[in-house]
């Protein structure tokens, strides 16, 4: 299994191999698999059913791709409830850098322009902290993945945010180590 990254400064990973931890997340990535047509495929916004999707909603996000000077920037097009209340509100129409600013927001940026480039899935975990409590951080994994327009071209992410089940801890050495840093 390829290493995860850290985002530093941020208590932050990149895992390239998308192998989630949460069954949540994992049933999402098995959904766009279906979807997809053929390996080199993506799947589109039209092929991605929300009634197919009831129990992700609250945590689901839906992001534009647009472009940017040197990568490409994102705008929220759709967010979940539980993804209201860890933003702290509805944000449909913001850029990330609007609602995560500094350094936060640009890292947020750049590791979803590499689910662009690379037309795949990523997946991410950590401890973020949330415009909600900015103070305290809230331990999540997360996954992005490529929604493409009949053209091949990607222009919108779909992805997942799910805070960390203690019993899915152990599974997070990279956090467990970080936090007794």
């Amino acid at each position: 299994m390829a290493q995860a990254l850290q985002l530093k400064p941020l208590d932050i990973y990149v895992d390239p191999a998308a192998k989630p931890v949460d069954s949540r997340l994992a049933a999402l990535l098995a959904y766009w698999r279906a979807k997809r047509y053929g390996t080199a495929s993506l799947p589109t916004r039209g092929d991605i059913k929300p009634g197919e999707l009831i129990s992700h909603l609250p945590s689901l996000l839906i992001a534009d791709v647009r472009p940017g000077e040197k990568t490409p920037d994102f705008s929220l097009r759709l967010t979940g409830t539980a993804l209201d209340d860890l933003f702290g509100g509805n944000h449909m129409g913001r850029r990330f850098d609007e609602i995560m600013p500094g350094k936060q927001g640009w890292l947020a940026r750049a590791a979803l322009a590499l689910c662009v480039e690379h037309r795949r899935p990523m997946r991410f975990f950590g401890r973020v902290r949330f415009p909600s409590d900015p103070s305290t951080p809230t331990m999540v994994e997360a996954l992005a993945l490529p929604l493409a327009r009949p053209d091949g071209e990607v222009h919108m992410i779909l992805g997942e945010i799910v805070q960390l089940r203690a019993a899915a801890l152990p599974s997070f050495p990279e956090l467990l180590r970080s936090a007794a840093e």
